[in-house]
């Protein structure tokens, strides 16, 4: 516990945590780890613009949700703010058939199957087509380095069996 006479040097003791940051030095010791780190490097580069794609697909949904739905559930939809982290959650798959089931519990049969088909439209076009998207090119991204590597061991193989095949040739005309 903090000495109430040391209040004034308390936030020393945050400098105390800094000591965490000794545990990157330890990365150095994992064999590959510049590739891995290049190859993170790489695959950020190729998925932003997917994931900023997605983020304003996100946003403008939110925004016309909010719109639709901020009367009927004021907690998921009473603000943009609130109906981005809503339909975030629906992209997420995580809990998106509880916010459809509460929209539609007071309401008539045209109207629930209307939420549902509007929120299971969000969810494969946001959350599995969209993510798959980003992992997708992200993880193509982080072994394309990989495949250059292969290819140029392919070509160097090409190259000398095609010497050695006009070696033999050579051989043979002889």
């Amino acid at each position: 516990m903090i000495n109430s006479s040391h209040h004034g040097l308390s936030f020393l003791l945050i400098f105390r945590i800094s000591r965490v940051f000794k545990f990157f030095r330890f990365f150095k010791f994992i064999p590959g780890i510049e590739e891995l780190v290049k190859g993170v490097q790489r695959a950020m580069k190729a998925s932003v613009f997917v994931l900023f794609g997605l983020f304003v697909f996100n946003f403008i949904i939110a925004v016309l949700s909010s719109y639709l739905f901020k009367e009927i559930s004021p907690d998921y939809f009473g603000n943009p703010l609130k109906s981005l982290y809503s339909i975030f959650k629906i992209f997420t798959i995580e809990g998106w058939y509880e916010i459809p089931d509460e929209l539609s519990q007071n309401t008539d049969s045209l109207s629930e199957f209307l939420i549902k088909t509007y929120f299971v439209l969000i969810l494969i076009v946001g959350g599995i087509i969209g993510l798959s998207l980003v992992n997708s090119i992200f993880v193509d991204s982080m072994v394309m380095d990989n495949t250059d590597e292969l290819e140029r061991k392919v070509d160097r193989l090409n190259k000398k069996i095609d010497f050695l095949v006009s070696v033999q040739n050579e051989k043979m005309e002889e």
